[in-house]
């Protein structure tokens, strides 16, 4: 709940999720958290998108409002169920999570996702985030990261990165290549307790911003306050 309630646990989540990244090369502005599952740690994402869309969703809601344009989640049909899951939970709405086609690879096309992007945009609807898999459950196919990073830059989409299948097989320098672009994510989701020997359930939800995550999920009443001085 607080640093000083347990620092010991608190530094070793530190450090061990630091020496994870560093396993999988990715780069120093990620910073680890651990959960359980990879649907926590997908629903904290989408969750850490909007507030970086939108921070009047916190206070105001996004029922009967006039000013705000639906929000759209873009993946293909091979990604995890719970990127819709936490779409529907966090009130954007299933019709609102749009499937991008794929190659023969069933990976996503960088180019019908920004002919999408455009598209909804023209209609007056609102790019949140791309959510690329790497590590597919159903085939192990992987998006491009790199390229879709290019889309998600120009655009200043939440790029969310879902590795929690094939993330630790990146460990292995000939798999490495999967994860290129991943500089440019703005969260990404591996799981230990796949392939790694760790005993279910862990998770672990690298995110480039976590201030981000305090303004969306804080809210320190007075009877938690405690001064740090």
């Amino acid at each position: 709940m607080l640093w000083r309630t347990s620092p010991s646990a608190t530094e070793l989540e530190d450090v061990v999720t630091a020496w994870l990244a560093r396993l999988m090369r990715l780069p120093a502005h990620l910073h680890g958290i651990i959960y359980d599952t990879a649907s926590i740690s997908g629903f904290t994402a989408l969750a850490a998108a909007r507030q970086h869309l939108d921070p009047s969703i916190r206070v105001r809601g996004m029922a009967g409002r006039s000013d705000l344009a639906p929000l759209r989640v873009y993946i293909t049909d091979q990604a995890h169920s719970r990127i819709e899951k936490a779409a529907i939970a966090l009130g954007i709405g299933q019709e609102n999570v749009v499937k991008i086609p794929c190659d023969e690879n069933f990976a996503m096309r960088p180019d019908m996702l920004e002919s999408q992007i455009r598209a909804d945009l023209t209609a007056g609807k609102k790019p949140m985030c791309v959510c690329a898999t790497v590590g597919t459950t159903s085939t192990t196919s992987s998006d491009p990261l790199g390229s879709i990073a290019n889309v998600t830059r120009r655009h200043g989409l939440w790029l969310h990165v879902d590795a929690a299948y094939a993330g630790p097989a990146t460990i292995l320098p000939e798999f490495r290549p999967l994860l290129d672009g991943v500089e440019h994510a703005d969260s990404l989701v591996m799981n230990p307790h796949k392939w790694l020997f760790v005993p279910v359930d862990l998770s672990v939800l690298y995110i480039r911003d976590p201030e981000i995550l305090r303004r969306a999920f804080s809210l320190v009443i007075d009877i938690l306050y405690t001064p740090e001085a």
